[in-house]
């Protein structure tokens, strides 16, 4: 199992960007993901956290142009050790690419402010971080969408150029992720992890890593099933995708399910 053996000094910057789409044949309910993300890094005392929702509460709105602009702006405020938190929660898509280690491009589903469809690819986001994050901070992307398992193009050799990047995602590129009517399958299972008093105690001593988080997360995801390209009733497998390999601990811990209830939610001390 891995785990930190230091612990972390940078601070957080965190970008949510959540799209309910709630006036189409496909809506969501992705802002809850976003609030209640937002929330476990405020209790962390993370002071820079932006958001981009499409209900019209937001300052900013999860255009493609915004989105962009805002990975530039939080991105730019990133130090060396520093942590860019890119959260995102809606729809995802893939379209073929030949030109892709694993054949596809994922893309995330975005909007204009006057309701017209727009896409980003997985390039053009890796490129957003890659030009505007310093090189020795740490990447982490959430994605909980459909076909999102490559969205950081972490597969493509030369993008992130040796830079600590990690994505957990809802799915696999050829999968559906899955909506609950409150959050998604992928961040309700990340939060439930979250509020363990064991992973808490660990997360304030800064020894909880991406991936000890990551495999507590895959016990409550639904079964896995078969790949299925395009089918909106799959089922979400989580992938963690990471740019280089964390040391390994065997040491076990034993979890406390029946102290879920303390409501404590810190994503990591920050100092």
């Amino acid at each position: 199992e891995n785990r930190i053996q230091k612990p972390c000094r940078g601070k957080v910057h965190v970008l949510c960007v959540a799209l309910n789409c709630e006036d189409t044949d496909s809506p969501l309910s992705c802002r809850v993901d976003a609030e209640r993300l937002c929330s476990v890094a405020h209790s962390a005392k993370v002071k820079d956290i932006v958001k981009l929702y499409d209900t019209g509460e937001t300052a900013g709105f999860p255009s493609k142009e915004e989105v962009s602009a805002a990975i530039r702006d939080v991105g730019l405020r990133c130090r060396p050790q520093d942590y860019f938190v890119f959260f995102y929660s809606g729809h995802g898509d893939s379209v073929e690419n030949e030109d892709a280690p694993s054949g596809r491009d994922c893309l995330l589903c975005l909007r204009t402010r006057d309701g017209q469809d727009e896409t980003m690819l997985d390039d053009e986001v890796a490129n957003l971080i890659v030009e505007n994050v310093d090189k020795d901070a740490h990447v982490l992307m959430l994605c909980d969408a459909c076909h999102s398992g490559g969205i950081m193009d972490i597969d493509t050799p030369g993008v992130w150029g040796g830079r600590k990047v990690t994505c957990i995602s809802g799915c696999q590129e050829t999968q559906c992720s899955g909506d609950t009517g409150d959050g998604g399958v992928m961040t309700n299972a990340m939060l439930k992890v979250l509020k363990r008093k064991t992973v808490q105690d660990m997360r304030r001593k800064g020894k909880a890593s991406v991936q000890y988080i990551f495999n507590r997360m895959v016990e409550f995801m639904p079964d896995d099933e078969e790949d299925d390209d395009g089918e909106g009733e799959s089922e979400d497998e989580e992938e963690v995708t990471t740019s280089e390999e964390e040391e390994e601990d065997s040491a076990e811990d034993k979890e406390d399910d029946s102290e879920e209830e303390d409501e404590e939610e810190a994503v990591g001390e920050e100092e």
